[in-house]
C-alpha cells in the first residue's frame, strides 16, 4: 500500500493557475508562475514573503540562467526577462504567428538545454508540440500533442518522463542528453482510472517520479519501475505542479489553481490557488539552470 503524506499550507494565495515551480538553490527561494494572471511569484521560505512580478503576456514557466537572470516561457516564446516585468529579448519564437497557441510547461535538462511544450487556448487535440532550445537552435521534438505538460529526467539522465495531460499517463523516452534526441516512447504509469489529469512532475534522487494530479487533490510518487509508493494529500483539487527545494532538498513545494471555480466552489476550497509544501524523506532533483 502506498504511504500517505499530508501537505501543509506554505502561503495562502489566489493564483488562477499557479504553475512551473523552480527552486533557486543559491538564494533559497522558490519561483513559480500564475499563468492566467501573467505573473511570476518569488517565495522566500525563510521570511514567508512573496514578491510578484507582473507581465503583459501569459508566463507559463520561469527559469534562472547561470548568472541568475530571469528566463521565461511566455505566450509567444522564450524570452530573457527583467525583474520589473519586461520581456527584454526574444530568444526563441514558439508559434509566434499563431495566436491560438501558447507556451505551457517547461524545464531545463542537466546540460542547460530548455524543453518547452505548447497547448491551444481551446485545448484543440493535436495542436501542441514539445520543443527544445539550446541557445542557438529551436527544434520541435514531439508533435501531435494536446496539452504538453510535466517533464523530468532519471538520475542517470538517460530517460525522460513526459506528460501530455489528456492521455492520462506518464510516458518515458530514452534520451541522448548531448543531442537532445528522443527515442522509444512508452508508458511509464497510467492514471486512466482516476477522475483527474496528470499535470506537472518532478523527480527525486532515489529514482522516484512525483506527479501532480489536476482535479485529483494529490501528488503521487512512483518508483523507477512505475509502482505507486506515496500519495501526498492536499485540501484542494486543482493541483498543478511540484518541485523539491529547501536547505536539504527534501521539501516538496506544490502549486495549485482556482481556475473556473465559482463562489460556491471557492467556499468549499478556500485555499485553492495557494502554495503548499510537504516534508518528505527523499532528496529531490535540483532545478537545472538555463545555459552552459
Amino acid at each position: 500500500m502506498p504511504k500517505t503524506i499530508v501537505a501543509e499550507l506554505a502561503e495562502k494565495l489566489e493564483c488562477n493557475v499557479g504553475e512551473g515551480p523552480f527552486w533557486d538553490d543559491a538564494e533559497q527561494k522558490l519561483y513559480f508562475v500564475d499563468i492566467v494572471n501573467k505573473q511570476i511569484k518569488i517565495y522566500s521560505p525563510s521570511t514567508t514573503s512573496v514578491e510578484t512580478v507582473q507581465f503583459e503576456q501569459e508566463i507559463s514557466a520561469v527559469f534562472l540562467d547561470q548568472k541568475s537572470e530571469l528566463i521565461v516561457a511566455a505566450r509567444d516564446g522564450i524570452f530573457a526577462a527583467s525583474r520589473d516585468g519586461a520581456l527584454k529579448t526574444l530568444l526563441a519564437p514558439i508559434e509566434l504567428d499563431d495566436p491560438s497557441i501558447r507556451c505551457n510547461d517547461g524545464k531545463c535538462d542537466a546540460n542547460g538545454r530548455m524543453w518547452v511544450g505548447t497547448m491551444a487556448f481551446d485545448f484543440t487535440a493535436g495542436a501542441a508540440a514539445l520543443f527544445t532550445f539550446d541557445s542557438k537552435i529551436l527544434k520541435e521534438v514531439v508533435s501531435d500533442l494536446t496539452v504538453s505538460n510535466g517533464i523530468g529526467w532519471s538520475l542517470d539522465q538517460r530517460k525522460m518522463y513526459f506528460i501530455d495531460s489528456p492521455t492520462k499517463r506518464v510516458d518515458i523516452f530514452d534520451v541522448d542528453l548531448e543531442s537532445g534526441e528522443l527515442r522509444n516512447r512508452r508508458v511509464f504509469a497510467s492514471l486512466a482510472d482516476l477522475d483527474a489529469f496528470p499535470d506537472g512532475l518532478t523527480t527525486d534522487e532515489d529514482g522516484g517520479v512525483w506527479v501532480a494530479l489536476f482535479g485529483g487533490g494529490e501528488v503521487r510518487r512512483f518508483d523507477a519501475s512505475g509502482e505507486l509508493t506515496h500519495i501526498v494529500e492536499l485540501p484542494v483539487k486543482q493541483v498543478t505542479s511540484c518541485c523539491f527545494g529547501g536547505e536539504d532538498m527534501s521539501e516538496l513545494f506544490i502549486t495549485t489553481a482556482q481556475n473556473g471555480m465559482d463562489s460556491d466552489a471557492l467556499a468549499r476550497e478556500p485555499l485553492a490557488g495557494s502554495l503548499f509544501r510537504a516534508h518528505t524523506s527523499f532528496k529531490g532533483s535540483k532545478s537545472n539552470r538555463y545555459g552552459s
